[in-house]
């Protein structure tokens, strides 16, 4: 592992690095099948500008910019940010990318949000953390609904994509809820060790 920040089962988490540009990171971000649900990949992204996007995310205090990467092979295969973090109210945004394709739905975007959720809860001490996703993408309405978040609220013809109107479907997730989770977590792993 290369100075991985947060540890998973599958995955970790560090720091994005501009060694990430010799990789697969560019030609995510240009991809239009991999930025179809994502803000980025309207223009192109150039070599130039992701390097400074990394180095700048490097000097941020109000935002975790984190690589995702499986364990097995080190290979950089995702992102994932928290934030700007407010830290009056104690809430931020967050999002995922796993842009190397032959690792989505194989649990591995699930595990770096599980990850960066206990960090934010029980390290940052934040009270809420927010995302949000096109109406139509059922794949990442699942993965927050499936780790606890609440949808709380849909925007109706907000984000614009291929021709048309989407409607934003917007989540949120609480500390107590998240808490309430892990401590569920806990018990059914006893029981499951006692039985």
């Amino acid at each position: 592992m290369l100075q991985p920040f947060l540890i998973g089962t599958k995955l970790y988490l560090r720091a994005l690095e501009t060694l990430d540009l010799e990789g697969p990171y560019l030609a995510w971000l240009n991809d239009q099948e991999t930025t179809r649900y994502l803000e980025t990949g309207r223009f192109p992204t150039t070599r130039k500008a992701l390097e400074e996007a990394i180095q700048a995310s490097a000097r941020q205090t109000d935002s975790l910019f984190l690589a995702v990467v499986d364990r097995e092979t080190d290979r950089h295969i995702g992102t994932i940010k928290l934030g700007p973090i407010n830290w009056v109210h104690r809430l931020a945004p967050i999002g995922i990318l796993i842009g190397e394709a032959t690792f989505r739905g194989r649990g591995y975007g699930r595990e770096a949000l599980e990850l960066i959720l206990a960090h934010a809860f029980e390290q940052l001490d934040l009270h809420k953390v927010a995302a949000g996703a096109y109406a139509d993408h059922a794949g990442s309405v699942e993965l927050f609904t499936g780790t606890g978040f609440s949808i709380e609220g849909r925007l109706r013809d907000h984000l614009y994509r291929e021709g048309r109107y989407y409607d934003k479907v917007l989540l949120g997730l609480v500390r107590d809820e998240y808490l309430k989770r892990q401590d569920g977590r806990r018990v059914s792993e006893a029981a499951q060790e006692q039985a």
